[in-house]
Formats: structure tokens, sequence, C-alpha cells
């Protein structure tokens, strides 16, 4: 995986600035086409993505985006890294006919959407209610 490491100084680097840096350092990267975001981990605070139980808290959001397609860590400073894939073998969606809507007394529904007068009101027919069942669906 290639490894990039941004250095700064001046200002207070927080999260939004570090993920921004390495957003458009990933895009400009000749390497990764299509970059998505696979992992990242915040030094300072001891938070990464994704959570993984069981496995060392120091190393998993690494291997997780290593064994994942990782292409490309930037490291931002010494506090930030995110690794990014290459999205752009992969297909796009089309927009997607169904839409989860919730009525006026907070119900939650998957609807499908060329089937609606309404395309933001749950109608009998056009949709199905949630329960823990069928929000596995969505």
């Amino acid at each position: 995986m290639k490894q990039v490491r941004i250095r700064f100084s001046g200002t207070e680097m927080d999260y939004s600035r570090a993920a921004e840096l390495a957003r458009v350092c990933a895009r400009e990267d000749s390497g990764v086409a299509d970059p998505v975001l696979m992992a990242w981990c915040d030094r300072k605070t001891g938070r990464t993505s994704p959570v993984i139980e069981g496995s060392d808290p120091r190393y998993r959001w690494r291997d997780y985006g290593a064994s994942h397609g990782g292409q490309l860590e930037v490291d931002v400073g010494d506090s930030y890294a995110f690794i990014y894939a290459d999205c752009s073998d992969f297909g796009r969606y089309e927009p997607s006919p169904y839409s989860n809507l919730v009525d006026d007394v907070g119900r939650e529904y998957i609807c499908q959407i060329n089937m609606l007068a309404d395309p933001h009101r749950p109608a009998p027919g056009a949709c199905t209610p949630l329960d823990e069942w069928t929000s596995k669906w969505t």
C-alpha cells in the first residue's frame, strides 16, 4: 500500500480538517482513480473506523483497510490516518426504486417510489412497515 504523509504547521488540526486534506490528496493521487475511504484512525482520541472487537485496537483499522482493497494510506500529521481504496472497477448503482419514509406518527416504511402519488408520504400497496425483520432489507 502506498503511503503519503501530509505535514502542516500554524493551525490546530481537527478530524474534519484532516479528513478533508486526506480526501483531496486521495483524489489527486494518480494511482487511485475513484477513491473511497475504507478505514481511519484518530490517534488523539483513540477512535477508529471500523470498530472490530477482539483485535488489537492500534492496528485493526489498518488491517481492515489493507485487507479490503486499501491502496493509499494518507497520514495527516501524527494524529490522523486514512486508508483509501479504488472503487473505479465497480459499477455505479442506479437510483433505487425504493425509499425509506416515515408517516405522521413516526412509523417507518420501505416504499416503492413509482407507486406513490406523493413521494414523501407512505401509502398502502406501495409501502411495507418496517419491523425487526423487514428493517434488515434496508
